[in-house]
């Protein structure tokens, strides 16, 4: 059975729509990241299935359930979130960060259990964040933070992970890092992974199944192989490029033609 299945969905805020028609599946074990230029839709996309967004239409089964029928708590079980690094969380440590993965799955009352304090270790000790346990948050570079909130989702302990552009704002150094450390909890986890990108060569290294969006809609959908093509960039994104294999992989990545458009 799919984990995520997304059935012509529609949503936005207000009286309007920012994305429309969205049809999604996600096997167990899958990854799948969507692109766009920005204002296309990849944030409301993931805030939609989420259940955070009120101007939903369409459906969203999460192990075939309907998440219109399930609470925050019972979603939260199935899906956690890792946000844009913009998340004011400053005044926290990363500890306190980490722990809030917890809280997402029941009562701030509660007191943590022995498989709790389990949890919380297992993530810190995936993400090499034991180190920061007492820092501020404010202390951190963005690579440190970024694997912060990459705990706070695995100690919440759904099979689903859905980030938002989850190399936003990180030198090339930690861009590899965060993605290498996604590549080991597929691998080692068996975690699913739905993220919003907007390095194309990134998602293209990592991701099973790239979907383009183009104003709110689907414009092209499939593999690295089949997707990352010359003219497909030059139409969701107006740049010029050439496409090759990358020598390490033999996968598809680009690089921008100098002069030749751009966003």
């Amino acid at each position: 059975m799919a984990i995520l299945e997304v059935t012509n969905l529609s949503a936005g805020y207000g009286d309007g729509f920012v994305v429309r028609d969205i049809s999604l599946t996600l096997e167990p074990g899958g990854f799948v990241a969507v692109l766009g230029r920005n204002g296309s839709g990849k944030s409301t996309f993931l805030r939609a299935i989420l259940g955070l967004l009120g101007n939903v239409r369409g459906q969203v089964l999460l192990d075939g359930e309907d998440t219109g029928r399930m609470g925050r708590r019972e979603i939260a079980k199935k899906i956690a979130y890792v946000p844009q690094l913009s998340e004011p969380v400053f005044e926290f440590t990363a500890g306190e960060i980490v722990r809030m993965g917890l809280y997402a799955r029941q009562s701030r009352l509660q007191g943590l259990s022995p498989n709790d304090e389990k949890a919380l270790g297992e993530a810190m000790r995936l993400t090499e964040t034991v180190v920061l346990a007492d820092k501020k948050m404010a202390h951190l570079s963005g690579g440190e933070r970024q694997r912060v909130f990459i705990a706070r989702a695995l100690a919440q302990d759904t099979p689903l992970l859905v980030l938002d552009e989850p190399s936003l704002h990180l030198d090339i150094s930690y861009q590899v890092e965060i993605y290498g450390l996604l590549k080991g909890l597929r691998e080692k986890k068996r975690k699913t992974i739905l993220a919003a990108e907007h390095n194309i060569n990134l998602a293209a290294a990592h991701a099973d199944q790239l979907v383009f969006l183009k104003e709110g809609v689907v414009a092209v959908r499939g593999t690295p192989a089949e997707t990352v093509r010359a003219n497909v960039i030059r139409e969701i994104f107006d740049a010029e490029v050439d496409v090759r294999a990358n020598l390490h992989t033999g996968l598809p990545e680009i690089s921008l033609i100098p002069g030749g458009g751009g966003e």
